[in-house]
């Protein structure tokens, strides 16, 4: 078995293992749709006499944690050939990458889990959580609406491919679990190819302007009777009240579903009947600390204090040991260190509470987390809580 990333001569037949991978057969205008941005990946195959059998694209991208932006590297399309599942080639993979990471000087990883039973293992965390939101038009009355002087309109998909970048920067720059998309990524976003769809139709556009300044966007499908809003990003709550009316009132639609918002949004407190909001919250965005000291000591923390957390890390061993954390809100400081654990937990969960999504008590209460020093749990709670529910907004 041969693991490396492959050159832009074999993009076609690594494309056609990757579409393989997921149950779908190998297209060629699709293939080319998506060209630019599997070549602005890292892209690691797995290859047994010749022939790709494993398939995981990476792309180093930034994340935002509080205090500011950490190199985080993406991963997509992560797949095995049936012919050659239960033979350890996905392990096999991440062991790969994590070393590449790690030698690159990237601090995080992360990945949408298609399957939550199967990252945990390799380090990765469930770090952020999104709410699906469905209601049907007759219960989409508010009670709570701020005055909006500000006008709608759809935009094309050049307009867009300007203003959307723009306006997510400005919406979601200092929200845990905010990735800043890459040009090659965001070109595909807008383009909308068909695969992206999932039987629905092409995304309509619209962005909400203030006195001629753009301060949101959402764009959204049509699939038979209902309204997919795929995202609403706006920048200040005219923006927010407007388009989420907008998306209420679209003709002839009588259900509107909103998958992946933040579990803070303020939405069911707009709504007279919040009642008929049928919300579902799931995992969102999985976190892998690559470089566990670099991660603690390269954010900011809500409260101020002292933590020794020692860390289990079979995947990673270059992460395993104790850590002195000093933290607050100016920034922090994290070293190795001999001194007994206030916390003991393992790479995969403190990667679960690091954005400050999941509080370190229920985890210990889960049984994933063990206090070793009474009041570190309280201090650890209280140090990771973050001023907004961590969110992985787009899909990159």
């Amino acid at each position: 078995m041969e693991l490396r990333l492959i050159n832009e001569g074999e993009l076609a037949d690594y494309s056609k293992a990757l579409t393989r991978g997921f149950g779908r057969h190998f297209d060629s205008e699709i293939f080319e749709a998506y060209r630019a941005t599997i070549a602005s990946s890292r892209a690691l195959a797995a290859f047994d006499d010749g022939q790709t059998v494993g398939t995981v694209l990476s792309y180093p991208l930034q994340m935002y944690v509080p205090g500011g932006m950490l190199p985080t590297t993406l991963l997509d399309s992560v797949t095995v050939q049936p012919t050659h599942r239960r033979q350890g080639i996905l392990t096999r993979m991440v062991d790969w990458l994590m070393n590449d990471f790690h030698d690159r000087g990237e601090i995080l990883s992360c990945l949408g889990a298609s399957e939550s039973v199967i990252y945990g293992r390799f380090g990765y965390g469930p770090a952020s959580l999104q709410v699906d939101f469905t209601l049907e038009r007759p219960y989409a009355n508010f009670s709570h609406f701020p005055e909006v002087n500000g006008r709608l309109r759809f935009v094309e998909k050049p307009e867009a491919r300007e203003l959307f970048p723009l306006i997510t920067e400005r919406a979601c720059s200092e929200r845990p679990g905010y990735l800043r998309g890459s040009d090659k990524l965001w070109d595909v976003y807008i383009a909308d190819p068909e695969p992206s769809r999932d039987g629905a139709g092409a995304l309509f556009m619209v962005v909400y302007e203030d006195d001629g300044k753009p301060d949101g966007y959402v764009t959204y499908r049509i699939r038979e009777t209902t309204v997919i809003v795929h995202e609403l990003m706006p920048v200040t709550r005219q923006a927010h009240a407007a388009l989420w009316r907008f998306c209420f009132g679209v003709d002839l639609m009588p259900t509107t579903y909103a998958p992946k918002r933040p579990v803070d949004e303020p939405l069911p407190w707009m709504l007279a009947d919040p009642r008929r909001l049928r919300q579902s919250v799931r995992d969102d965005l999985w976190l892998r600390l690559v470089d566990v000291r670099e991660a603690l000591g390269r954010r900011t923390y809500a409260a101020e204090g002292r933590l020794v957390i020692e860390v289990v890390d079979s995947f990673c061993p270059w992460n395993e040991g104790r850590y002195q954390l000093d933290g607050g809100p100016a920034g922090a400081d994290c070293k190795p260190t001999t001194s007994e654990p206030d916390l003991l937990l393992s790479a995969a969960d403190l990667a679960a509470g690091y954005l400050g999504a999941i509080s370190f008590t229920n985890l210990c209460i889960a049984g994933r987390a063990e206090e070793r020093k009474q009041g570190s749990l309280e201090l650890a709670d209280a140090m990771f809580r973050p001023s907004q529910a961590p969110w992985w907004p787009n899909e990159f």
